[in-house]
């Protein structure tokens, strides 16, 4: 409408429409977050706009709370923008003292997602929405993360986020914040695998295949360690050729290397204390060594050194592909699941040429599994296999005989004696 269907009224901010006799009130709600259509981010604007009122008391009453609503802000200092990056840097550095370096390097590793999702965004405008796309976001692959997380990582994130938010909430004063939004944010659909185990025969000819067509022995690794003796994926990333007592037959379980982001850091393993004293905190334990896996072990290592010109050093890796070897570089521990998967489909693929009915769908750690069912199957100690394995042993017997005074002494026969017997392939 043309300027000159206005005129003033005396009181700033309220002109009448000489056409209507209506009172237009302007208003200024100040500078708040919205979103740039154009780049999809979100970005402070001033925000104003007007209301039209039919008498000039209606019109003083609406500018008058504006105004009221406008002092409440600086007086509270709510005008203030509270950006999300800058406020997690402060979050991290009040509780970074009683993280773990592993610790540290994995908040580290999910702080600089939720960076480049919220950037500066204040975080008062963020509700449990925001948080579900987030974590929806979390699961695709973006520009600077190329492999999306899995539910289990988005939990971890979460648990993050909510330790955040309870953070800020602690500081009402500084941050404004009365509500923790992430503990009602969904994470999504939540998919139970349900883990399928092979018997002996599969494991013998997945092993024989494995020998017989495959001429990367890194793959040899990849299906000894966790089918032979029941480790971890990061436990099989992380055993170095020091960890190996081939006198005594054992494995020293010692550390694992875990993916972070798109690299890895060496920790204890599972549920173990980085800063433990001893052994039993730090969840180190011993693992069987079968004489099928000694064997592998002797042809492995023959390639490595092959492939580095050099004898291969007790700190040096056990499992590495030919290309980590020549380039020097670690394998990444997200990786080796889908290469267990490819080597799984090269199987399936020969036994169907074969005529024979293809392996049930495993993971990696279906091999763990596996492993431990042959083990209890075949009446192997239950102590045995749960010291093997990393786990504390909860049954029957599990009584405070057991829970307290039993200790375990590193025996691992009876599994060694199992596996020699049920594995027969010819690595010759």
């Amino acid at each position: 409408m043309k300027k000159d269907t206005y005129v003033d009224t005396g009181t700033p901010g309220i002109k009448q429409n000489v056409i209507t006799k209506k009172y237009v009130v302007s208003l200024d709600f100040g500078r708040q977050l919205r979103m740039n259509k154009k780049t999809g981010r979100m970005e402070m604007k001033q925000i104003k706009t007007t209301r039209t009122v039919s008498t000039m008391k209606e019109a003083k009453a609406i500018q008058g709370k504006n105004n009221a609503l406008k002092k409440t802000r600086r007086t509270t200092g709510i005008t203030r923008k509270i950006a999300f990056d800058q406020v997690l840097d402060e979050y991290t550095e009040y509780y970074k003292s009683t993280w773990s370096d592993s610790y540290m390097m994995q908040k580290q590793s999910q702080a600089k997602r939720m960076k480049a999702y919220f950037s500066d965004r204040d975080v008062r405008t963020i509700d449990t929405l925001d948080i579900e796309k987030f974590f929806a976001w979390c699961k695709e692959s973006q520009p600077g993360f190329e492999y999306p997380l899995s539910n289990n990582s988005v939990q971890k994130i979460r648990t993050h986020l909510k330790d955040f938010w309870r953070y800020m909430k602690k500081n009402q004063n500084r941050y404004g914040i009365t509500e923790n939004v992430v503990l009602d944010a969904d994470y999504g659909e939540v998919q139970v695998f349900k883990g399928n185990i092979l018997n002996a025969e599969q494991v013998n000819y997945m092993l024989q295949f494995a020998i017989n067509y495959e001429a990367d022995y890194s793959v040899w690794s990849m299906i000894g360690f966790t089918v032979l003796t029941g480790m971890r994926r990061g436990e099989l990333c992380g055993i170095k050729w020091r960890n190996i007592d081939f006198e005594n037959r054992l494995i020293d379980v010692e550390y694992q290397r875990c993916q972070i982001s798109t690299g890895s850091i060496e920790k204890v393993p599972k549920k173990g204390n980085d800063d433990g004293h001893t052994r039993e905190e730090r969840k180190q334990r011993y693992a069987a060594l079968p004489d099928i896996l000694v064997q592998m072990l002797e042809h492995i290592k023959a390639q490595q050194e092959e492939y580095l010109q050099r004898s291969v050093k007790p700190d040096d890796y056990i499992y590495m592909t030919k290309e980590n070897l020549v380039r020097g570089y670690l394998p990444h521990p997200g990786k080796v699941s889908r290469r267990f998967s490819e080597f799984l489909n090269r199987v399936n693929k020969a036994r169907g040429k074969d005529g024979l009915e293809p392996l049930p769908y495993v993971r990696l750690h279906d091999m763990r599994h596996t492993f431990i069912s042959l083990c209890l199957n075949g009446g192997v100690n239950r102590f045995q296999v749960s010291a093997n394995c990393g786990h504390t042993y909860s049954g029957e017997d599990n009584n405070t005989t057991v829970s307290t005074y039993w200790h375990d002494d590193g025996n691992r026969s009876e599994i060694i004696g199992l596996i020699n017997q049920i594995i027969q392939v010819n690595i010759e």
